[in-house]
Order: structure tokens, then sequence, then C-alpha cells
């Protein structure tokens, strides 16, 4: 009879994406995240194999939270409704502290079949609730697409420049993209 579980995948996945935002998908190895929940490296691998596995484990959790996040969130049609969902989603990224990890995490999707196909999926997603929420006319698919282009290109900018939170400086930029869009609309 196998020996019940003192550690949860769930807090082992956490762990994992704690130790990859904080050494880089390259650096983290299973004995930081072995420590981190108190397993032995051997119990790690016996569970999850090796490293490539805990990390393609740890982003498809990732991307199961982004389609739960999704599937949970109104889906009014309009710009208040569009804006509502943006600014609980650029709300998450916080003051930016750590951000730079994601950018390591972002490398790994370049250069990993499977990670690249999840990150496709995250931004697909992304894309799709700008989309299905933006009002009917010619032009909304470029204006979904141009709006999560300004939502990441504004993290890009955050890193390099660092103008106040993170949040605060993509929301900002985000509204006055919509602002130029939809002229004729009251953000609040």
């Amino acid at each position: 009879m196998p020996r019940p579980k003192l550690v949860s995948d769930a807090e082992v996945l956490d762990a994992t994406h704690a130790a990859m935002l904080r050494l880089g998908p390259d650096r983290f190895t299973l004995s930081d995240v072995a420590t981190a929940v108190g397993l032995s490296r051997a119990a790690l691998i016996q569970r999850f194999t090796d490293k490539r596995t805990l990390h393609v484990k740890t982003m498809e959790r990732s991307t199961q939270e982004v389609r739960d996040y999704f599937v949970a969130a109104p889906r009014d049609r309009g710009i208040i409704p569009l804006w509502a969902m943006l600014r609980d989603l650029i709300a998450g990224m916080g003051t930016g502290e750590g951000f730079s990890g994601y950018l390591l995490l972002a490398w790994s999707d370049l250069t990993d079949p499977e990670l690249s196909r999840l990150a496709r999926e995250r931004n697909e997603m992304v894309r799709g609730a700008i989309y299905e929420r933006l009002p009917d006319g010619a032009g909304r698919a470029d204006a979904a697409a141009l709006i999560q282009a300004v939502i990441q290109g504004s993290c890009m900018i955050w890193l390099v420049e660092r103008q106040g939170g993170l949040a605060a400086y993509t929301e900002a930029e985000t509204r006055k993209l919509i602002e130029r869009l939809y002229p004729d609309e009251r953000l609040e």
C-alpha cells in the first residue's frame, strides 16, 4: 500500500513556481523544490520524474488557472465590462516585485515546444476574452490584438523604466489606448 502524501501536488507546484521565479527555470533544482516543501529529492523524483516534468506541470496548472478565470468571468459585452475585466487582470500583476522572473519563464516558453504551446494557449485566451467583450464592429479582432499588445508592451517598458507599480503603469497605458479607440465611452 502506498504511503499517504504529506505534501500535496499543489504545494509542490507552488514551490516550483516560486523557485522558477526566484532562480529562473534553468537554475532551479529539484533539491530547491524538495527543500521548500520538506520532501526528499528522491520522493520528488518518484512523484514527478524530473525537473522538466515538474516545470511543464507547473505551467499546465498556470494555463488551467487562466482557463478557470475566464470561465468564471462575466461575459458581458461592451467597453465598461471589458474595462472591468482588464482592470482585474492587470491588478493581478501587483507592484511588479519579482516580475523579472517571468521574463525567464517566457524565455523557456520559446525554447520548449510543449511550454510554447501552453504560452500560446494563454495568449489566445486573453486575446479571445478581450475580443469577446468588445462591442461589435469592424476591426474588433485588430482592437483585441492591439489592447493585448499594449498590456504586454507596457510590462516590458515598465521593466526598463520602473514608473510606479507595474499594475498602475499598465492600467494607465491600457486606459489611454481604450480611450483613443473608443472616445465616446466613459470608463468610469
